[in-house]
């Protein structure tokens, strides 16, 4: 175990050193304060959230913000005022997905369109939207038991959600993840 430890530390130091042009290349990272939000002291007075507007049931408070209520036929959303103008960019979100029994709601989405709001009939916003949305599907409207899902799909803004097969042929990538009534807040970075 030693040996291989001297040998990947060796191996480190024959390395060139990046150049100023490889540098320059490299990804940058900065945090957006008008792309981001987290509690404490979440809403101002008002009740609003800064550089966000909310729609429908949605719930902010000090610490977070509550998408729905736990209550039937619910419908909420959260939406930047400003746009991305980025090249490259990374988006991390924490959420809790939780409810009584273990079928549940819809599920919650992260989009990346061109127009934002207000609330409609897909996770919480419009159809035809023109982007790409990552679909956190908890709800198994097909019946062939894959949820809890995380979906991809991408529209023109003339497509129409299928609902009753979960997206299914409108599905760009997906997997299986049970994130439904986690002890702790999910992190999804994209």
């Amino acid at each position: 175990m030693v040996v291989c430890v001297l040998l990947l530390v060796s191996l480190f130091a024959w390395l060139p050193a990046p150049t100023l042009s490889q540098e320059a290349v490299s990804a940058h990272r900065r945090f957006e304060y008008k792309h981001s939000f987290k509690g404490p002291h979440l809403v101002l007075q008002d009740g609003a959230i800064p550089f966000w507007t909310h729609y429908g049931n949605a719930l902010p408070s000090s610490e977070r913000v509550r998408v729905v209520p736990s209550m039937k036929s619910q419908s909420g959303s959260v939406w930047t005022k400003t746009n991305a103008v980025f090249e490259n960019w990374e988006i991390e979100v924490s959420f809790r997905i939780s409810g009584r029994s273990r079928i549940g709601a819809d599920g919650l989405a992260i989009w990346y369109t061109r127009e934002r709001g207000p609330t409609g009939p897909v996770y919480g916003a419009v159809d035809h939207w023109d982007g790409v949305g990552i679909f956190l599907d908890t709800y198994d409207n097909d019946g062939r038991l894959n949820n809890p899902a995380i979906l991809v799909v991408g529209n023109d803004g003339h497509l129409t959600y299928d609902h009753l097969n979960d997206g299914g042929s409108q599905t760009l990538g997906s997997c299986f993840r049970d994130y439904r009534n986690s002890y702790h807040a999910v992190r999804i970075r994209i």
